[in-house]
C-alpha cells in the first residue's frame, strides 16, 4: 500500500522510476489493447475522417485506476520541494498545466534539508533538529512566517 498512496517526500528518481514510467507504460499498453480490440477511432484519425482521438474502455478504466497514485506521487514531489499540494490545481489547465506540473515535479530538485513535510527521502530526521521549516527551506511562493 506504500506504493499506491504515499505520504511525505519522494525524490526525482523514485518519481520517474516508480510512478511515471510504469504508469505511462500501463497507459500505452491499455491504448494498444483498445486499438487491437477496435475500441478506439485510431483508423478514422489516421485516415483524416476524425480529428479527435477517442480512448477506449480499457484506457479509460486504467486512467481512473491510476489517478490516485499519480496525484499522490505529484504531491510527494511537490512536498520534497517545499511546495504545497495546492500546486496540483495546475492539472485543471488543459495540456499546458499538466506539462508544467510534470516539469516541476520531474526536473526541479528537492530540498536537501528537513522541511515541514519531513526529512528528505532515505534520510532519517536528525535528533534534536526541528521539523518546522526555516528560512532556507521555504519555496518562493510561501508567504513570510509572520503571515501565518
Amino acid at each position: 500500500m506504500n506504493w499506491y498512496v504515499r505520504r511525505g517526500r519522494i525524490g526525482r528518481r523514485v518519481f520517474w522510476l516508480h510512478y511515471v514510467l510504469p504508469l505511462a507504460a500501463l497507459g500505452v499498453l491499455a491504448f494498444f489493447a483498445d486499438w487491437s480490440f477496435g475500441d478506439t477511432n485510431v483508423p478514422d484519425v489516421l485516415a483524416g475522417r476524425a480529428t479527435v482521438l477517442e480512448l477506449g474502455t480499457l484506457s479509460t478504466v486504467v486512467g481512473y485506476a491510476t489517478l490516485v497514485p499519480t496525484l499522490s506521487a505529484h504531491a510527494c514531489r511537490l512536498h520534497d520541494q517545499g511546495r504545497s499540494a495546492w500546486w496540483l490545481l495546475l492539472n485543471l489547465v488543459p495540456f499546458f498545466g499538466q506539462l508544467a506540473l510534470l516539469g516541476i515535479c520531474g526536473a526541479v530538485p528537492g530540498q536537501p534539508v528537513v522541511n515541514r513535510y519531513g526529512p528528505p527521502e532515505g534520510r532519517p530526521a536528525a535528533p534534536g533538529l526541528p521539523s518546522a521549516p526555516g528560512t532556507a527551506d521555504r519555496a518562493p511562493d510561501y508567504p513570510p512566517s509572520d503571515w501565518r
